[in-house]
């Protein structure tokens, strides 16, 4: 969870470009700008083990970390070798994930999900998201909560040009967090695919992989 000398910072920020906003306000355009970053980027991912039982395509799922599944990246078997699978159904904060194919042995495999924030459900207000998300992305969470509150009609602090350019940096700091998401946040390094060798068909004449969507994140 995001910790609150890290919100605080933020509201504060905040306060300073937006007089005469409410807190309440605030709040709620935080916890849309920070759902709209994280969906835009796909930044907050979990790894989690997938007990697989011979015969069973369904599994439900839940993340161990905060926040609720909303896309499925990846299944492997307990080989590394990737299992075709989609996400059958959101079940928030869970998920239930179906397998393409039945497995003839039961294993433990291992699968990856792309994760969302959720609404407050503390006494301080704070939205359940990771605790680096400000360290790292405060910059970009304050130019989207100062863009959308700018957007309001009739405020003391509505500004559409303001706004317009506040906004144009969040969804630059959107594109950058999903780009380095995709390099594994490695300088230099090209964008994540899954190597070749484990595809188990070919991708010609628009055949699909063993993903149903694609290969990246």
């Amino acid at each position: 969870m995001i910790k609150k000398a890290d919100l605080d910072r933020l509201m504060n920020s905040a306060r300073v470009h937006l007089t005469g906003a409410s807190d309440a306000g605030i709040t709620l355009e935080l916890f849309d700008t920070i759902n709209e970053f994280f969906d835009g980027s796909n930044a907050w991912f979990e790894w989690m083990q997938l007990p697989i039982i011979a015969g069973q395509q369904a599994y439900q799922i839940y993340p161990t970390h905060g926040g609720m599944v909303v896309r499925l990246s990846c299944v492997f078997d307990t080989n590394r070798v990737p299992l075709p699978a989609h996400m059958a159904e959101i079940t928030p904060p869970g998920a239930k994930i179906w397998l393409i194919h039945p497995q003839n042995n039961s294993q433990t495999g291992n699968l990856m999900v792309i994760k969302n924030t959720t609404l407050p459900n503390s006494r301080d207000e704070i939205p359940d998201a990771p605790d680096w998300l400000l360290p790292v992305y405060e910059r970009y969470i304050l130019e989207g909560l100062l863009g959308r509150m700018m957007t309001q009609p009739g405020k003391s602090y509505s500004n559409d040009t303001k706004a317009t350019y506040h906004l144009k940096k969040f969804r630059d700091g959107i594109a950058m967090a999903k780009t380095a998401v995709a390099r594994s946040n490695l300088v230099g390094a090209q964008s994540w695919f899954f190597p070749s060798q484990y595809r188990t068909v070919s991708q010609r004449s628009n055949i699909g992989t063993a993903f149903p969507g694609d290969s990246r994140f």
